[in-house]
């Protein structure tokens, strides 16, 4: 079985023992050999001779399947079962730049914007391949053949004339005697028609772990002699810390600390890197937990005194009249084709503040000595981890350690400082390990929310019911920007997006997807009413609208053009899966949108049937995606099934909010999330080949067209259209 070591664990396999290093250089295909028996983890593959085969994960596994589809593809090259591979998360691989920043090394080590498995594809393979040509070097000098004679299978090298075998682990040594000269800058992974392992399913490594609970996300993690840390955080947005009673506090049982956490930066009009906060530090948790809890505390809330969710919004559609454009993008002559349309078609779109509502709150365990720091984080990013924990201390990055654990849920919220910062800041203070627990309450009020914003939509369509002018104007309280600027516009000739910015003291973070999560609600949902308007199917409608032959690059990611032919492609796809278009039964409704997001495309058709007015079954979901090369099939049908789950709570129920200046929704009693009972008991999903040799970006493609699939079924459902979220609230 595939086993997952701890760091220390591995250093104390590996000690003492012959091994084979490989790890990454600068260029992938050009690869370094380390033949140092320290047992350190810097590589990301190691044999030893007891049989061990230690595969380094670069990138943290949030739910993502990095791990698994990093043992795929290592094992594929070496003719391994991934079962016979240990997991170890690989060790900071980068550099200090000019400003003494943690750097990216050879790949990134952190986890975002669909990245990873496009990341990492290249570099393991090669390495991999590396080590496997290093073991036929070795069998070939050992046997005294030619290397036509051997060929590697089951974790072993073969001789094809004379039918022996020599598994890996013995050929270890011997790898010291292959010509590595010759090797570099000359191995070459497998061809497609030779693997049997990429583009099959691989389940999920750590699945059997997860369902037994055992100990291997980072709210698992303690070291010895640690104390614990329960930190009441000012509640106020952008608020600070006045008062408190510490003799108080300290006479409780257990209470060993009480220190106080300033606000960083200290510029209340910066945004917030680190919320100002009492941290209660104790024996264990629970005495740590009930001190905070009692603690008496006065707050200055001033700055943010008076606002509102509700208060925003008003403001949203104030500056939807009068606001300033920020930014902006057009082509064409808006007025002239809104002038000599056969019809005008006009809405506004409203969603709220979505939290991340992390299934694992935030943690870390440091142990900061006068020259040196470790770490031990559910985390996203190992580089920033690294960064945060040299903020907090001031040491050079070349003396902080980070062990970043699997993460139970990122969403992006993971990628923060905060509670790196936090728990380095307390065992700096204190000369002695601290883990920093949040509660649940703790995650949702120093969320770091999605963006919320409303939309004044305008389209222009001819009497053959064809799109002739596009016109979006946002007013958004973040940076999403996409759904001023991305397709229809350059589809059509005349369009304009702007984008306008409202300054609040909510702080905002990227969410699975960030921007495309809602920009696709609000331009496939509007592209839906425009079909309807003009007398057209909805998926002839946007058939047609795709209908350009050549690519469109996108100001707003630098990733591939957008292949509007896979486009129609995938549509054609998923409505022949779904049937969609077939006589539905009253009450009952199809839905259908795609939409691109980073790297990736995918399109679903949601089917649903109203429940009364105001509430809604979801039956089933039919996707087609577009991911490139699926490495895990398995995975990423995963991955899909997740978006579609995550978009479709967030749709019906998400809505974070605020009150004069304080978050009221902290837990799930306030912040409604789908049950079970809610999932659609049916989903399919189509992966697109399209013959692409790598990996695209799959982990947030599915979530943002999920939205606007489902409100158009509601639509077709019940004629009621969705234009503010969340749908429970608002049909």
């Amino acid at each position: 079985m595939t086993n997952h070591v701890s760091r220390r664990s591995f250093l104390k396999s590996a000690a003492g023992t012959t091994a084979l290093v490989l790890s990454i250089s600068s260029t992938p295909s050009v690869l370094a050999t380390d033949t140092d028996n320290s047992g350190n983890v810097t590589p990301c593959l190691r044999f030893t001779e007891d049989g061990q085969i230690f595969v380094c994960v670069p990138i943290p596994d949030m739910g993502q399947g990095m791990i698994t589809t990093a043992a795929q593809i290592i094992a594929e090259e070496l003719d391994l079962d991934p079962n016979q591979t240990s997991i170890e998360m690989m060790a900071f691989q980068g550099h200090a730049d000019a400003e003494g920043r943690a750097s990216e090394g050879p790949m990134p080590q952190g986890a975002g914007g669909s990245l990873s498995t496009m990341m990492v594809w290249g570099p393991l393979r090669h390495t991999a391949a590396y080590a496997r040509d290093l073991f036929l070097h070795a069998a070939a000098i050992r046997w005294s053949v030619p290397l036509n004679h051997l060929e590697t299978r089951n974790g072993a090298v073969y001789n094809k004339n004379t039918k022996v075998s020599l598994p890996y682990k013995y050929l270890v040594s011997d790898t010291r005697r292959a010509d590595y000269t010759v090797l570099r800058g000359n191995t070459t992974p497998k061809a497609a028609k030779d693997r049997t392992l990429i583009g099959r399913d691989q389940r999920n490594v750590h699945a059997l772990a997860i369902a037994t609970g055992q100990p291997i996300f980072g709210i698992d993690s303690d070291i010895p002699d640690m104390k614990h840390a329960v930190i009441r955080r000012c509640p106020h947005l952008n608020g600070s810390l006045v008062s408190y009673d510490r003799d108080a506090l300290l006479a409780l049982p257990g209470v060993k600390h009480v220190i106080e956490i300033a606000r960083r930066p200290d510029d209340l009009s910066r945004p917030r890197i680190l919320p100002a906060g009492l941290a209660i530090i104790a024996d264990s948790f629970w005495q740590a937990k009930k001190a905070a809890d009692m603690a008496e505390i006065e707050w200055d809330g001033s700055r943010a005194a008076g606002e509102s969710s509700a208060a925003l919004k008003a403001r949203m559609a104030e500056h939807l009249e009068t606001g300033e454009v920020a930014d902006s993008k057009e082509g064409g002559d808006l007025a002239k084709a809104m002038a000599e349309a056969d019809k005008v078609i006009e809405a506004t779109y409203y969603h709220p503040h979505w939290a991340h509502a992390c299934m694992e709150p935030h943690n870390c365990i440091a142990d900061v000595k006068a020259d040196s720091a470790e770490i031990w984080t559910s985390h996203q990013s190992i580089t920033e981890s690294i960064n945060a924990a040299a903020a907090a201390t001031d040491l050079p990055i070349s003396k902080i350690t980070s062990n970043v654990m699997r993460c139970g849920t990122g969403l992006g919220r993971k990628y923060a400082p905060d509670f790196v910062m936090e728990a380095c800041i307390l065992s700096k203070a204190i000369g002695a390990p601290v883990k920093v627990t949040w509660t649940r309450e703790d995650e949702m009020e120093q969320d770091h929310v999605n963006p919320s914003a409303m939309y004044r939509m305008r389209a222009a369509v001819d009497a053959k019911g064809r799109l002739t002018g596009w016109h979006v104007r946002t007013a958004a309280d973040g940076w999403i920007r996409n759904a001023a600027m991305e397709p229809p516009m350059g589809l059509v000739d005349n369009y304009r997006g702007e984008w306008g910015y409202i300054e609040n003291n909510v702080r905002r973070g990227p969410w699975r997807g960030p921007q495309h999560n809602t920009a696709a609600w609000v331009i496939q949902g509007f592209l839906n009413e425009v079909a309807i308007a003009a007398g057209k199917d909805p998926l002839d409608f946007l058939l047609d609208l795709y209908s350009r032959k050549d690519f469109q690059k996108l100001d707003t990611w630098p990733f591939p053009l957008l292949e509007y032919e896979r486009f129609r492609k995938i549509l054609k796809a998923v409505a022949k899966d779904a049937r969609y278009g077939r006589r539905m039964p009253d009450g009952w409704g199809q839905g259908i949108a795609i939409y691109h997001t980073f790297s990736g495309t995918c399109a679903h058709v949601v089917e649903i049937e109203m429940i009364g007015d105001t509430d809604y079954r979801v039956h089933k979901v039919t996707s087609a995606i577009d991911c490139g090369l699926a490495v895990n099939p398995l995975g990423v049908r995963a991955q899909v099934e997740g978006g579609i789950n995550d978009g479709l709570s967030a749709a019906k129920y998400g809505n974070f909010r605020f009150e004069d200046g304080v978050p009221v929704t902290n837990n799930f009693d306030s912040y409604q999330m789908m049950r079970i009972g809610e999932a659609p008991p049916e989903i399919n999903v189509r992966i697109m080949d399209f013959g692409d040799e790598d990996p695209r970006g799959t982990g947030e493609v599915a979530l943002p067209p999920l939205i606007p699939a489902l409100t158009n079924a509601i639509f077709a459902a019940s004629g009621k259209r969705v234009r503010t979220l969340p749908i429970s609230e608002n049909l």
